[in-house]
């Protein structure tokens, strides 16, 4: 169920393990992992297709968060995918209180992490128009 994942997520980070998270290309769409690398193509991938920067944040405990990180927040619970994968909807606050207000409870209130950006990944410069120019 993606609840216990997810709380199984927050006691994993609380315990100092490494967690990253960067936004997808679909509508609130986030993947988290230990595999940085994985992350950074998929963060490039996504400032591509959405042609704006797209951060790669780190994972911390709520109570470790400073002035200028966020709060990765899971705004929906859905049921699991037909693999039993974490069906999750994320969303990006920068204050608590917006964590506590938006996080979803509808299995119990679900936990929600600080965000500490560690990467940003800008659209890449790639050449789309036609030269329509005469030899």
């Amino acid at each position: 169920m993606s609840i216990d994942w997810l709380e199984e997520l927050s006691l994993r980070v609380d315990r100092g393990e490494e967690f990253f998270a960067c936004p997808g290309t679909g509508r609130n769409e986030w993947f988290v992992s230990t595999d940085l690398g994985d992350l950074r193509i998929k963060a490039q991938r996504t400032a591509n297709a959405q042609r704006y920067d797209a951060g790669l944040y780190r994972l911390v405990n709520k109570g470790d968060v400073t002035g200028e990180d966020g709060f990765l927040v899971v705004r929906s619970i859905m049921d699991p995918g037909g693999r039993g994968e974490p069906n999750l909807k994320w969303c990006l606050v920068d204050t608590k209180e917006a964590a506590d207000m938006l996080r979803d409870v509808s299995q119990g209130p679900s936990p929600f992490f600080g965000a500490v950006l560690e990467e940003t990944f800008s659209p890449s410069k790639t050449r789309h128009a036609k030269d329509n120019s005469q030899p």
